[in-house]
């Protein structure tokens, strides 16, 4: 039986964005009560992975910056807070056709936004960054300010510190669904009804199940990530920053070397359409392949042994 007094908001969901949110609702004062479908620290959703990227000069939009500056400065405020380590700052570098979506996206949001950067052509890209082979005619765009977070990390920071200013959070146990009330919004799980003010759904790659209005705008990707050991040259590998390259066929991504993890390098939006729930976790030679075939062209010493592989979900 439920036998929790209505709350300020509810929290479906306690992966990045969730547990973010619980957290900073609490820290507000507000009465919080979070669940999330899977144990506490899964890495089943979306969040997962050891490193995510983390930049400023976001090629997608420039809309996006302010947005990014803040959520630096709150990095920077929960590590101080927690004392823990959570964003390793790295620079970025974005490289591609001067006329691709990357290059010119990043360049327009650095400009727009007066971040601090270097333009880099062909020649001074293969001085400086030399693991790489990058064909003539290629531009990069490098940026200070960016680097990775530990996704595993942040999330147990948010959840423990939401804990400590209040919030109850309850992990294997899925909101199976919920409706609007006259006072604000009512949900159902397995152990009874729960009654609140608001609800944030930060549902993930589950998210159509829980707003399936939305289902339509959604779509889930499966994606494969990749950590490899490099057959040579291994502290130049530590010294890169994170890195996103748009090739002739995809973008691609990556991480300097991290000891005890390797290199991890992945593709982006190969179009592997999935269902979270039957999404298929197990890494194949074909998942690894489109990968090291991409490491073969541009980043021949990282094409050593795999030391480990993860299946993740986009939900675009």
């Amino acid at each position: 039986m439920n036998e929790v007094a209505a709350v300020d908001v509810i929290v479906a969901g306690l992966g990045a964005h969730g547990s973010s949110a619980a957290y900073h609702l609490a820290s507000r004062g507000a009465s919080v009560l979070g669940f999330d479908r899977f144990a506490r620290g899964h890495t089943l959703g979306s969040s997962g992975g050891l490193s995510r990227i983390i930049r400023l000069s976001y090629y997608e939009h420039p809309d996006y910056v302010p947005l990014l500056r803040r959520a630096w400065t709150l990095w920077r405020d929960l590590e101080r807070r927690s004392g823990e380590q959570l964003l390793t700052e790295t620079g970025g570098l974005y490289a591609g056709a001067p006329d691709g979506e990357l290059v010119a996206g990043a360049l327009e949001s650095a400009r727009r936004h007066g971040l601090e950067h270097e333009v880099l052509e062909a020649t001074a890209l293969r001085e400086r960054y030399p693991l790489f082979e990058w064909p003539d005619g290629w531009q990069g765009v490098f940026e200070r300010q960016a680097g990775w977070l530990a996704p595993e990390r942040t999330i147990e920071t948010h959840l423990r510190l939401a804990e400590q200013d209040g919030a109850m959070l309850r992990f294997d146990e899925p909101i199976e669904r919920w409706e609007s009330t006259n006072g604000g919004v009512r949900v159902w799980t397995a152990t009874g009804t729960f009654d609140a003010n608001h609800l944030v759904i930060a549902a993930g790659a589950w998210m159509s199940q829980l707003a399936p209005e939305l289902a339509p705008e959604l779509s889930v990707e499966r994606s494969v990530l990749f950590w490899f050991e490099p057959t040579a040259e291994r502290d130049a590998f530590a010294r890169l920053p994170i890195y996103i390259i748009q090739d002739t066929d995809r973008i691609f991504y990556g991480f300097p070397y991290v000891a005890g993890q390797g290199v991890k390098v992945a593709g982006l939006h190969f179009g592997d359409a999935a269902d979270p729930d039957t999404v298929d976790r197990n890494p194949s030679p074909r998942d690894e392949e489109r990968v090291r075939a991409w490491l073969r062209r541009r980043m021949p010493l990282a094409n050593g042994a795999r030391r480990q592989a993860k299946v993740c979900m986009y939900t675009n």
